[in-house]
């Protein structure tokens, strides 16, 4: 009778320590909250007419970050419409200087639009 009962305390203690492991081998899949989708944009530049504006960006959960590398001699605009459930769709715009690598957090989350602007003003 005792070796019966020894039998299942190890038996019991395997099942137990399995569950705590099987936890770990999921935490990398793709239905991770915080895995994000990145979106990337570009533009050809006026001048040198063989260069361009790169942009990339997140979906971000409150904010969105927009990584710029503008590789054209003048200014270029970007702009982010925003549409939020229940709310005014509204954009924010911002301005990448000529020659510069950089990035720009913006206090909203999500656009649904990101367009870089022919101009160097919002």
């Amino acid at each position: 009778m005792k070796a019966r009962n020894i039998v299942l305390a190890v038996a019991g203690a395997g099942l137990a320590l399995g569950g705590l492991v099987a936890p770990a081998a999921s935490a990398g899949t793709s239905d991770d909250v915080s895995v994000q989708d990145v979106h990337r944009n570009s533009a050809t530049c006026k001048s040198p007419s063989d260069k361009k504006i790169n942009i990339s960006w997140g979906d971000g959960s409150t904010t969105t970050t927009v990584y710029y590398n503008n590789h054209c001699n003048q200014a270029r605009a970007i702009e982010l419409y925003f549409k939020p459930a229940g709310e005014f769709p509204f954009t924010k715009c911002f301005v990448a200087p000529a020659g510069k690598k950089s990035s720009k957090e913006i206090g909203h989350a999500k656009p649904v639009e990101v367009n870089i602007l022919k101009g160097g003003s919002c």
